[in-house]
C-alpha cells in the first residue's frame, strides 16, 4: 500500500502515523494533495469512493478552522473534494466529552495540549453554534467529522483511507 502526505503536512508533526507505515510495510510519500492530509495511491482504491482525511491536532484547532477568520478556507477546502468527488474526513485527535461535540461545553474546557491555555478566544465559542456549523459543513458538503486519541490516529486513518470504517 502507499500513503500520500501532503507536503504542507508539517514534517515531524506525526510521527505516530510514519512509524505505523514503517511497521507495516505502507509506503508512505509526501506528495502535493488537492485536499486533506492523506490519500491512498488511486490505483489501490479498488471501487471505493477516493477518500481523504484531513487531521486536527485536538477540538481546539477544529473549532478554528471551522468558527474563525480560517473558515472561508477549511469551506472552500470541503468544496474542493466535494466536487472532485472526494469523500473527506475530517480526524481530530481529541475525544469530546461524552464522545459528542454537541455535548462539549467549550467555556469550561481545557485542552490537553499544553500550548492552549483556558480563556483562548476558540474557547469561548458557543458549544451549540460550533456542533451546527459542524452539522452544516456535514450536510451541504459531505464532509465526515471523526474523533480518536492520538495513539489510534494511525490506525484508524489507514481503515478510513481503505473504506472499511466510515
Amino acid at each position: 500500500m502507499t500513503l500520500y502526505e501532503d507536503t504542507r503536512q508539517q514534517p515531524g508533526k506525526h510521527n505516530n502515523i510514519a512509524r505505523y507505515c514503517q511497521r507495516h510495510g505502507i509506503e508512505l510519500i509526501r506528495k502535493k494533495l488537492d485536499v486533506g492530509d492523506y490519500m491512498i495511491a488511486e490505483a489501490e482504491v479498488k471501487g471505493n469512493p477516493r477518500i481523504s482525511v484531513d487531521t486536527k491536532q485536538d477540538l481546539l484547532e477544529l473549532c478554528k478552522d471551522v468558527m474563525s477568520n480560517d473558515h472561508r478556507r477549511f469551506r472552500q477546502e470541503c468544496i474542493r473534494a466535494m466536487d472532485a468527488g472526494i469523500q473527506l474526513i475530517i480526524l481530530t485527535e481529541e475525544m469530546p466529552p461524552f464522545g459528542r461535540v454537541d455535548l462539549w461545553e467549550v467555556p469550561r474546557w481545557k485542552s490537553a495540549n499544553q500550548w492552549h491555555n483556558f480563556g483562548d478566544p476558540m474557547t469561548l465559542v458557543d458549544p451549540a453554534a460550533f456542533s451546527k456549523a459542524l452539522d452544516t459543513m456535514t450536510e451541504r458538503y459531505g464532509v465526515k467529522f471523526r474523533y480518536c486519541h492520538r495513539q489510534q490516529t494511525p490506525k484508524r486513518l489507514i481503515k478510513y483511507l481503505r473504506g472499511e470504517l466510515t
